[in-house]
């Protein structure tokens, strides 16, 4: 990939990073009700506590991708980046397009971590 390139990929995956860090933020901030504070009717914390969960999901998500963007700008900084970390080909550029933190080929694919 060439460094013009590169370093748009590099301003993107940081753009993104502070979009996914404000996001992140917002979800903390409603899961400490610093803005909606747990209300005393017990049927309406039930709901408060169901949208807790919704929005515990979508912080694991957020902090995953941001773990994602964090890895793959680290790949930049080290030449590594589009390699496939277990054929150790090219991932095609048309594959980055799409997913800039990819890690393997479409060969290869992208295999989720164990939990």
């Amino acid at each position: 990939m060439k460094a013009q390139t590169l370093d748009n990929v590099r301003a993107d995956l940081n753009a993104r990073r502070a979009l996914l860090l404000e996001r992140q933020s917002r979800v903390d901030n409603d899961l400490k009700r610093r803005s909606d504070p747990l209300v005393a009717d017990s049927a309406d914390q039930a709901i408060q506590l169901q949208n807790d969960e919704v929005l515990e999901a979508i912080g694991k998500s957020l902090r995953k991708e941001i773990t994602d963007i964090d890895e793959a700008l680290e790949r930049l900084k080290l030449n590594l980046y589009g390699i496939c970390h277990q054929c150790g080909q090219n991932i095609p550029d048309a594959r980055l397009a799409v997913t800039p933190s990819a890690t393997h080929c479409a060969t290869c694919g992208d295999f989720p971590d164990p939990e």
